[in-house]
């Protein structure tokens, strides 16, 4: 073996631990069941509120497993809440999962009479006439008297 190559490799073996040390530990492994494994984390879930972990990472995993079920509730409730008390916007009330059950509804059977008028209605007022008659004397003949002396 030469000097050269001896030399290179004691000078790596005394670097060696300095490496290691700045070896950035970021938590990035993988440990206890998979998120998908249900039983699995509710059993670590469970766990959290009757065993006292060991380790920090008992923890986390505790923590993780308890995630998970902790997102779905609140998410879960929001819906729930969304569904049982919803806004009073009408984005709301068009976009809701009950408008499109009513919109399938009204599809096949008919629908109620419309809001807003289709045609002129005929009233028997003459509308004119009495503007006129308001204007020009301020007040109602063919209403009557107003005065208090009849009272």
């Amino acid at each position: 073996m030469s000097i050269i190559a001896a030399a290179s490799r004691q000078a790596l073996r005394a670097r060696a631990p300095a490496v290691r040390i700045a070896r950035r530990n970021l938590g990035d492994s993988v440990t206890g069941p998979p998120i998908t494994d249900f039983p699995a984390n509710a059993q670590l879930a469970m766990s959290f509120f009757t065993k006292s972990p060991m380790s920090y990472g008992e923890f986390k995993q505790q923590c993780i497993s308890l995630r998970l079920f902790a997102f779905m509730g609140v998410a879960g409730g929001c819906a729930i809440s969304f569904f049982l008390n919803p806004p009073k916007s009408s984005y709301w009330m068009r976009y809701s999962p009950l408008y499109a059950l009513s919109y399938v509804k009204n599809c096949f059977v008919g629908s109620a009479p419309p809001i807003f008028l289709t045609e002129k209605v005929e009233r028997e007022v003459n509308v004119p006439a009495i503007a006129a008659e308001l204007i020009s004397t301020r007040r109602l003949l063919s209403a009557g008297s107003d005065s208090e002396e009849e009272h």
